[in-house]
């Protein structure tokens, strides 16, 4: 009975407890395998007959909070079987044969280090950074197998994250149903996801019935290419933004031209700065009052153009159909291709060739949203790890 309890109690169930010393705060538990013969691995015969003994030193968990290591009586048999006469050495599964760390030891390390930094994790079970990380690799690797489907998910979102500066980029590939990060690859670019998409089976690739992507027209030929069935759909909050970027644009163009120098907070561009990029239905008095007075403010009427053109593609978006959402895209492009004013005509014609694109959202009613939202995810774990050099550690 008493053994018994002390096997609950160190969780020790192929070993029998001999001695237990604590020594420096170090736990040491001397221990042997609880049965008394082992199989031959080359002819799986049972021997008990002992040639010599041995001590294998493991380290273990964590026992009361305090390091713990496990002194192994092992022994070594030797095979009686005519014809054989193998010696081996008794395995316990455990600790595996050659192993510094018990098998419970490595899985307590992967599991704490999913909430905590691997140098916290090292210095609490008393164990070197290295033999931390590759428990915790070892770990996430298995969990990622575990957790991620074979095949991409059938609606699927691309984005991009920074992985390092300068401009060193990571495609994340996003399930837009669930949310969850399907994989992450190195770079931002047409090859990147071509190779990736190139990697699967014909079958998987068919299953792809949609894809949301930024105007970015690498994303867009890798997967015209590689999977041309899935419906490409440019996400709504980036189109928006390039409006909003051409409002900018124009803003700080006038403002050179016309006072000789960048925007100071008594200048009524600059103080409209923000609201000039605000929906119109949600600018207060003040905010009205401030738009009003920057629009007033160029003679030229080329800052309201590009206001009002900002507010007609906010507008395309509240149509109910793609036959409405075409026929209002079609009269922006007529009337802002030809505007004279610089900015505005290059949108037009970034627009024009992802009109597609766009107008496959009154289709699928599909964006970026999860993906934006997995990229925040990754950005707070990367700013918690103070940044990453190795990309394959980002990756986990």
């Amino acid at each position: 009975m008493e053994d018994e309890a002390t096997r609950a109690m160190t969780g020790l169930a192929e070993y029998r407890l001999l001695d237990a010393v604590e020594v420096d705060g170090v736990l040491e538990l001397t221990v042997e395998v609880a049965r008394d013969e082992a199989a031959c691995p080359r002819c799986g015969v049972f021997s008990r007959r002992v040639k010599q003994r041995s001590v294998q030193r493991v380290r273990d968990g964590l026992s009361f909070e305090r390091p713990t290591v496990l002194v192994w009586r092992k022994r070594r048999f030797r095979c009686d079987t005519p014809g054989c006469s193998a010696t081996f050495t008794e395995r316990t599964d455990e600790v595996p044969p050659r192993a510094r760390l018990t098998e419970r030891l490595r899985a307590a390390l992967g599991r704490a280090g999913r909430t905590r930094s691997t140098a916290e994790v090292a210095g609490a079970h008393q164990v070197s950074w290295w033999t931390a990380w590759r428990a915790i690799q070892t770990a996430a690797v298995a969990a990622i197998a575990r957790a991620r489907p074979e095949h991409p998910p059938a609606r699927l979102g691309l984005d991009e994250t920074t992985f390092r500066r300068p401009q060193r980029f990571a495609t994340g590939l996003i399930d837009l149903d669930t949310g969850r990060l399907w994989d992450l690859v190195p770079g931002r670019s047409k090859s990147v996801v071509a190779q990736r998409l190139a990697a699967l089976d014909d079958h998987a690739v068919a299953a792809i019935t949609d894809v949301v992507i930024d105007p970015f027209a690498g994303y867009k030929a890798a997967v015209r290419e590689l999977a041309p069935d899935a419906r490409r759909t440019a996400d709504r909050f980036h189109i928006v933004r390039l409006a909003n970027q051409a409002v900018t644009d124009v803003r700080c163009r006038r403002q050179q031209e016309l006072t000789g120098h960048r925007g100071r907070k008594t200048d009524p561009f600059y103080r409209a700065r923000r609201d000039l990029l605000r929906a119109r239905e949600r600018l207060t008095p003040r905010q009205a009052a401030r738009v009003h007075a920057a629009l007033g403010a160029d003679p030229s009427d080329e800052l309201w153009a590009a206001w009002v053109g900002k507010e007609g593609i906010r507008d395309l978006y509240r149509r109910d159909d793609r036959d409405t959402a075409t026929a209002a895209l079609d009269e922006w492009r007529r009337v802002f291709s030809g505007c004279g004013v610089p900015e505005l005509e290059r949108l037009a014609t970034t627009l024009g060739r992802w009109s597609e694109e766009i107008l496959n959202y009154f289709d699928s009613r599909l964006t970026n949203g999860r993906s934006e939202g997995r990229n925040l995810i990754i950005k707070t774990v990367k700013r918690g790890g103070f940044g990453y050099r190795n990309f394959d550690h980002y990756r986990l």
